[in-house]
């Protein structure tokens, strides 16, 4: 169902990570690794547009990919 609503809507959805404390650092490459096999099931661009495009957009900034 995510999939589905994801590839329906991918200009609505970013992800991001938060290290609020310093331990959170040693999970982040981990926590990097999940993310890129969710997004390595969705369509080229709804998963570029997730994983930075969005942002970018939504911040002002230029999407460089």
């Amino acid at each position: 169902a995510w999939r589905a609503l994801i590839a329906k809507y991918p200009t609505r959805f970013v992800i991001g990570s938060d290290t609020w404390i310093n331990q959170r650092w040693q999970h982040y490459e981990s926590l990097m690794a999940d993310y890129r096999v969710w997004l390595g099931d969705l369509p080229p661009a709804a998963a570029q547009a997730i994983a930075w495009g969005n942002a970018a957009r939504l911040f002002g900034l230029p999407n460089l990919r």
